[in-house]
């Protein structure tokens, strides 16, 4: 994906969005009675609601910049968070297969054919309403 196929959401989920969360920081610093950010993120949440409502234009530049910053977040969490699960869970798991002698894929040459042999024949109606 690159940077220019990033689809942006509205400016006013943008902005309707973070007004809810400095409203639920407002909320975090009145219990922790934090009173300069109090008035700080309740500032923000009313200036981002006004704007929300009133000229959602005006959040664009904004709501650019939060999407490129989450699109290079991205790039780099990705690798690691999949690194992490195929070291972390994919290759231990391996490992003790192949301790215990597991061979799922059957990848060992046991014999000279790789033809599975059935002990049931299969009959021709059998092949009549396969769905």
């Amino acid at each position: 994906m690159k940077l220019s196929d990033i689809k942006l959401p509205t400016n006013k989920k943008f902005g309707y969005f973070f007004s809810f969360i400095f409203f639920i920081l407002v909320g975090y610093f009145f219990i922790n009675e934090s009173w300069k950010w109090f008035f700080i993120f309740l500032f923000l949440t009313t200036a981002f609601l006004t704007i929300s409502v009133l000229n959602p234009k005006l959040l664009l530049p904004l709501n650019k910049i939060w999407m490129i910053f989450g699109y290079l977040l991205g790039m780099i969490i990705r690798p690691i968070v999949l690194g992490i699960i195929f070291f972390g869970i994919i290759t231990p798991i391996a490992f003790l297969l192949r301790l215990i002698g597991r061979d799922e894929l059957r990848l060992r040459i046991k014999n000279k054919s790789s033809w599975i042999s059935r002990s049931t024949s299969i009959k021709p109606e059998s092949f009549k309403l396969q769905f």
